[in-house]
């Protein structure tokens, strides 16, 4: 329960940084634009804009934005030291609570996969004994054109794709066939057809 809380602390963390990192982009963005039109407006003589101090005002938009860049600079590097500080007791509590325990034969047993039959492989990889070799492997799988796909290109043209699209069947994989081979002896195993 300790993890789980630790982790939502740490997201919400990183929501924040990331946050305050887009945003000081965004001022850092919006006062090069500004200083750049302050400069322009000087080389072309013109007097006020509305970025610039007035009398009335208390601070120009400029300052207004080099102070907000300034707050933000000095929460990301307190959230960063959070974080730091987070992750080192973390560290510290996993590995002073994580215990090595062998498994025991029946769990050793439990885990390895089970045998499928030839007959019944699937369109992935599955743990067969090979007919060939006689040797428990996982199978490599392949993607063959099959009556699937020409049945499909066929269909349509028929429906009017002739401008290429009748031809994706051959392209696409779900609609080829799937060929199991042994990686040991690399024969093929079996084939199953998509229809």
């Amino acid at each position: 329960m300790v993890h789980e809380e630790d982790q939502v602390e740490m997201d919400q963390v990183e929501m924040e940084l990331w946050y305050i990192i887009t945003r000081k982009q965004q001022l850092q963005s919006r006062r090069t634009l500004l200083l750049e039109l302050q400069g322009f407006l000087k080389n072309n003589n013109f007097r006020e804009a509305s970025f610039m101090r007035k009398d009335d005002q208390e601070l120009s938009e400029l300052e207004q934005i080099e102070q907000e860049i300034q707050i933000l600079s000095e929460r990301e590097t307190e959230l960063r030291n959070a974080k730091e500080q987070q992750s080192s007791i973390t560290e510290i509590t996993e590995s002073s609570s994580a215990t090595v325990q062998k498994p025991t034969d029946e769990e050793l047993s439990s885990t390895t996969p089970e045998v499928v039959e030839v007959v019944d492989l699937s369109f992935s990889p599955a743990t067969v004994q090979c007919p060939t070799c006689q040797q428990q492997v996982i199978t490599e799988i392949q993607h063959k054109v099959g009556k699937t796909s020409f049945l499909l290109c066929y269909l349509s043209i028929l429906l009017g794709c002739v401008g290429g699209c009748c031809l994706l069947p051959f392209f696409l994989n779900y609609f080829k066939d799937t060929c199991h081979f042994c990686p040991s002896c690399h024969t093929e195993i079996h084939t199953v057809p998509r229809i």
